[in-house]
């Protein structure tokens, strides 16, 4: 199966492409395509980044190729990985997600449009970049919804289950969780499918209840952002260090976002955790197997009657969105994610 990385000279793509070839997940037959932009600095640093690659990984380095012009994409795997994204500045406001739509649409739509009139037609593009919502949906219109799924839920799970962990003082493999919604801070933790291995029910709801800290489903949105706004003010005075500290004050599903929130306005941005989260992914992919797992899809009324794209849990496999699963959850979430697909959808409808 040949993997091209759209954005591969950047922040998140380079990591992916490094490891890609690290771990093997290509063989020596097999072509990693490293996209660029033929107008930008990437133009040039992308066939450094080939030739580096070649340097650290002779012995086992798969075909490499550079493409600075979409209608030359030819790969089974695409990871959709250029936009722009938020300048983690100390001292400067933070600049939300929805602040990048305008100009990563356009990016979207000029390799979503190649890729439909050039490709073979059985591509499977896994979006990265922000906002993850509007790139599935642009990409879904061109090459069909099931052939296109975002990391924006995949990641909040991993996140979860590693804060649930936290929590508990566990290994995050221990724990069976799912976060639906719009990527972010409207995001819908589903705490009521949340399993831990060894842990009896009534344990578990007992464990739950406590790290909960007396935040439910119908309040979460509402902490989430009053924590937003004492980490930012902490943020734009520099003070990083605080801001962990102030993290760990609250809930795993509040941690959830804020934790990422404060590592990507220190500097050191969530390259690698984003990077390796789509590294799981994709190997799900390659390897042929089919696992049930939460990423944004776009949906035709096939789980909670919602209509359009937004975090779902789905079986994923080597033809992409096999099928989509309307696992059983309470009500309170129930609406919390509808609500979260009608906001999320009145965003990206903007630029449909």
């Amino acid at each position: 199966m040949d993997i091209a990385v759209i954005g591969a000279s950047g922040d998140v793509g380079r990591q992916i492409a490094q490891q890609v070839v690290a771990e093997r997940l290509l063989d020596r037959s097999e072509t990693l395509t490293l996209v660029g932009n033929p107008e930008g600095s990437s133009a040039r640093s992308t066939y450094g980044l080939a030739a580096d690659l070649t340097d650290a990984y002779a012995e086992i380095v798969p075909i490499i190729d550079v493409v600075l012009d979409p209608s030359r994409i030819r790969s089974d795997l695409i990871v959709a990985a250029a936009g722009a994204t938020p300048k983690p500045s100390l001292g400067t406001p933070p600049l939300d997600r929805d602040g990048l739509a305008a100009a990563n649409a356009k990016i979207f739509q000029r390799y979503a449009q190649a890729i439909a009139q050039n490709g073979h037609g059985h591509e499977i593009v896994v979006c990265i970049a922000n906002p993850v919502e509007l790139g599935v949906a642009i990409f879904a219109k061109h090459l069909g919804r099931q052939r296109v799924v975002g990391m924006g839920a995949f990641l909040d799970s991993l996140r979860f289950r590693q804060e649930i962990g936290a929590s508990l003082g566990i290994r995050r493999e221990r724990i069976h969780a799912f976060v639906a919604g719009e990527h972010g801070s409207l995001s819908v933790p589903l705490w009521s499918g949340v399993h831990v291995y060894g842990y009896s029910d009534t344990q578990l709801a007992q464990a739950l209840e406590t790290i909960r800290k007396g935040v439910n489903i119908d309040t979460l949105w509402e902490a989430i952002a009053q924590a937003q706004a004492r980490i930012a003010s902490l943020i734009q005075d520099g003070k990083v260090q605080e801001a962990y500290a102030l993290v760990e004050q609250y809930p795993p599903d509040v941690r959830v976002v804020i934790r990422p929130f404060v590592t990507h306005y220190s500097g050191a941005k969530t390259v690698t955790g984003t990077a390796r989260a789509t590294m799981e992914f994709i190997r799900t992919i390659t390897q042929g197997a089919d696992v049930l797992v939460s990423g944004q899809v776009a949906l035709e009324g096939d789980a909670y009657g919602i209509h359009g794209t937004i975090g779902v849990p789905f079986v994923v496999g080597n033809r992409g969105v096999d099928r989509v699963f309307e696992l059983p959850i309470d009500d309170a979430e129930r609406r919390l994610l509808c609500e979260s697909a009608r906001l999320c959808g009145e965003k990206i409808a903007r630029f449909l």
